[in-house]
């Protein structure tokens, strides 16, 4: 199987899966700081849901990433 990319739809679908990747990455680094902020929160006021990681920037990632995938949706 060889990978040839001889048509413009194949560079267009390309071309358009690198830019969502690049918008991907772009939200996450604007929604972790945020996440990290609800996260520090959280802890403060002694909430922790189940299943939730035991550290605060695991916690954080763990919300950025059920948190940015809703951006797309849609």
């Amino acid at each position: 199987m060889s990978l040839v990319l001889n048509t413009a739809g194949d560079r267009g679908r390309l071309a358009r899966e690198r830019s969502e990747r690049r918008q991907y990455r772009l939200f996450y680094a604007l929604a972790f700081p945020l996440c990290l902020g609800a996260a520090l929160v959280a802890r403060v006021a002694g909430i922790r849901p189940a299943g939730a990681p035991k550290s605060i920037l695991g916690h954080a990632k763990a919300l950025a990433g059920a948190t940015v995938p809703m951006v797309f949706m849609g």
